[in-house]
C-alpha cells in the first residue's frame, strides 16, 4: 500500500514538473511575438516610443505580463508573419488599466482609483499601440481594434495621418449601399468548412453604438468583430453581401490587403479560420529563395510540374521575393527573381486550368452551389489576377528601369491574358455564365491590363474596350498584338 501512494505521489509529482516546465516564460513570450510579428512587445511606459497615449497607464503584475504575451501572440498569429512590422507599427504596450484625466465621451465611465475616464486602448497615430487587460476576450478585441487604426493610416507599407479618413468616402459609399462591393470569392469547399465553424451573430450594420463616433471607429469596431467571428464574418460575405455589415467587412479586408505590398487577402483569413495559414517564421538566404524559385519553375513533361503539388507553396514563394530589399541582392538575382517569378505565375494559371494543346479544352473546379454560383471558379478567377500583379510588382521592385524587363513583362501577361479570354470561352461554350461570375472575369481582364508593363499606355488604351473573348484571337500565344486595334 505504501509504495502504491508513494507511486502515485511519485507521478503526480512529475506531472506537475512537467507541466511547469512546458509553460513558455515571459522572456520566451516576449520573444516568440517579436520573432514573429516584428513588433515589440512592453508593459512600461517608459519603453513606449514617442506618441499620444492616456494619461494613466498602469502597469501589469508579472501573472498579468504572462497573460499579456501569451493573448497578444494568440492575436498576432491571425496576421501573417512580420506583418506588424511591414505595416510599421513598432510597438505594442499592454498596461493593468488606460485612463485619461478628461475626455470628450459623455459615456466613459471615471474611475476614482485611477483618477481619470478608463479607457480600453489607444493608438499613438505613427507607430504603437496602447492596450488595457481588464479581461482576456477584451484584450484581444482591443489588439485587433487598435492594430486596424495603424492599417487604416497605412497604405502600401507607407503611414501617413491623412489616410486614416482618405477612405472614408469609399467606406460610406459602401455600407449605404450606393456603391457596395463585390463578395470576395470563396472555393465552395472552403464555404462548407466555414460553415461548420460558424458561431456568433451576423453583423446586419454596425457593431456597437461607439462605431457612430467617426467612420474609423466604426472601421476598428469591424475589425475586432472580423478577427473575433472569422469564420461566421466570411460566410456572411457570401450569404448576405447587400448588408450593411458585410459591407463594412469587406472595407476591412480591404484596407488589410492594400496596407502592405501583396498584402494578406482574402485566401490569408480563409485560412487562417480553416486553420491552415502558413506561420513558418524560417527565412531563406537570397540563393536559397532562389533554388527554391528553381524548383518550382520546373515544368517538367506538364509546364507546370514544379508547382503541381504545391500551388501555395509556390505563392509564399513569390510574395517572398516582393519582401526582399532591392538593394540586398545582385543585378542577377534581380534578374533571376523576374524571369523565375514569370515563368511560376505562367505556371500557377496552367496547372489550375490546364489546357490541352490546342488550348481549346481546360479543367474546371468547383461546382454550381444553392444559389447558382460556382464559387470556387471565381475565386481561381480572382487569384489569377493577384498573381499578375504580384508579378508586375516584383518586376517593378527589382528591375524597374528595365526596357527587357517591362516587354518580357508585357508578353508574360498578354500571354497569360490570352489564356484566360480562351478559358472563359470555353466554359461560355457549355455553360450559363451568371452575371456576377462575368463581372469577375471582366474585373480580372482589367487587372491583367493595368499589371502591364511599365510604359505600354498606348497598348493599354488599344486593349481597356475589347471584350475578353476578343482577347482570345488578337493576342498570339508568344503574348504579342496579332492586329493593330482601335481604341
Amino acid at each position: 500500500m505504501m509504495r502504491r501512494c508513494f507511486l502515485v505521489i511519485l507521478i503526480a509529482s512529475l506531472t506537475f514538473q512537467s507541466t511547469i516546465a512546458s509553460e513558455p516564460t515571459l522572456d520566451s513570450l516576449l520573444q516568440t511575438f517579436h520573432e514573429y510579428s516584428g513588433a515589440t512587445l512592453v508593459f512600461h511606459r517608459d519603453e513606449l516610443p514617442p506618441g499620444r497615449y492616456h494619461d494613466v497607464l498602469k502597469p501589469l503584475d508579472e501573472s498579468g505580463k504572462a497573460l499579456a504575451a501569451a493573448i497578444c501572440l494568440q492575436e498576432a498569429k491571425m496576421y501573417p508573419p512580420r506583418y506588424l512590422e511591414e505595416v510599421g507599427l513598432k510597438t505594442v504596450g499592454v498596461f493593468a488599466a488606460c485612463a485619461s484625466k478628461r475626455t470628450s465621451d459623455r459615456n466613459r465611465p471615471y474611475d476614482k482609483q485611477l483618477g481619470g475616464y478608463r479607457y480600453f486602448g489607444v493608438y499613438n497615430g505613427t507607430d504603437a499601440i496602447a492596450a488595457a487587460l481588464y479581461s482576456e476576450g477584451q484584450l484581444a478585441l482591443t489588439f485587433h481594434h487598435e492594430i486596424f487604426h495603424h492599417v487604416d493610416a497605412t497604405v502600401d507599407g507607407e503611414t501617413a495621418s491623412w489616410q486614416l479618413s482618405s477612405d472614408d468616402a469609399f467606406y460610406r459609399a459602401a455600407i449605404s449601399g450606393s456603391r457596395p462591393y463585390t463578395a470576395p470569392p470563396i472555393a465552395g469547399d472552403d464555404l462548407v468548412a466555414l460553415r461548420q465553424r460558424c458561431f456568433g451573430l451576423t453583423l446586419k450594420d454596425a457593431v456597437s453604438e461607439y462605431a457612430a463616433k467617426n467612420p474609423r471607429e466604426d472601421q476598428a469596431e469591424t475589425a475586432r468583430h472580423l478577427m473575433s467571428m472569422l469564420p461566421n464574418a466570411l460566410v456572411q460575405l457570401t450569404d448576405q453581401p447587400e448588408l450593411a455589415g458585410s459591407q463594412r467587412i469587406m472595407h476591412v479586408l480591404r484596407e488589410y490587403e492594400q496596407s502592405v505590398p501583396d498584402g494578406p487577402g482574402i485566401d490569408w483569413f480563409v485560412d487562417v479560420a480553416l486553420e491552415r495559414a502558413h506561420h513558418d517564421l524560417s527565412r531563406l538566404t537570397i540563393d536559397q529563395l532562389v533554388v527554391r524559385l528553381k524548383d518550382y519553375a520546373d515544368g517538367g513533361v506538364s509546364g507546370y510540374d514544379g508547382v503541381a503539388d504545391d500551388p501555395r507553396g509556390a505563392r509564399i514563394a513569390l510574395q517572398a521575393i516582393v519582401r526582399v530589399s532591392p538593394d540586398s541582392v545582385t543585378a542577377q538575382q534581380a534578374s533571376d527573381f523576374v524571369r523565375l517569378a514569370t515563368e511560376i505565375t505562367d505556371a500557377l494559371l496552367k496547372q489550375r486550368i490546364r489546357p490541352d494543346r490546342s488550348q481549346q479544352r481546360f479543367d474546371i473546379w468547383g461546382r454550381e452551389e444553392a444559389d447558382g454560383v460556382n464559387h470556387t471558379l471565381r475565386r481561381d478567377i480572382v487569384r489569377f489576377g493577384k498573381d499578375a500583379k504580384r508579378l508586375k510588382l516584383i518586376a517593378r521592385i527589382h528591375q524597374p528601369d528595365s526596357d527587357v524587363s517591362n516587354t518580357q513583362l508585357t508578353r508574360a501577361q498578354l500571354k497569360n491574358l490570352r489564356l484566360l479570354a480562351r478559358y472563359y470561352r470555353f466554359i461560355q461554350s457549355g455553360w450559363s455564365v451568371t452575371e456576377g461570375t462575368q463581372n469577375v472575369f471582366e474585373s480580372t481582364r482589367k487587372t491583367f491590363l493595368e499589371s502591364l508593363g511599365d510604359d505600354r499606355e498606348t497598348l493599354y488604351d488599344q486593349l481597356r474596350t475589347r471584350q475578353l473573348p476578343e482577347l482570345s484571337t488578337l493576342i498570339s500565344s508568344d503574348g504579342e498584338l496579332l492586329t493593330t486595334t482601335g481604341s
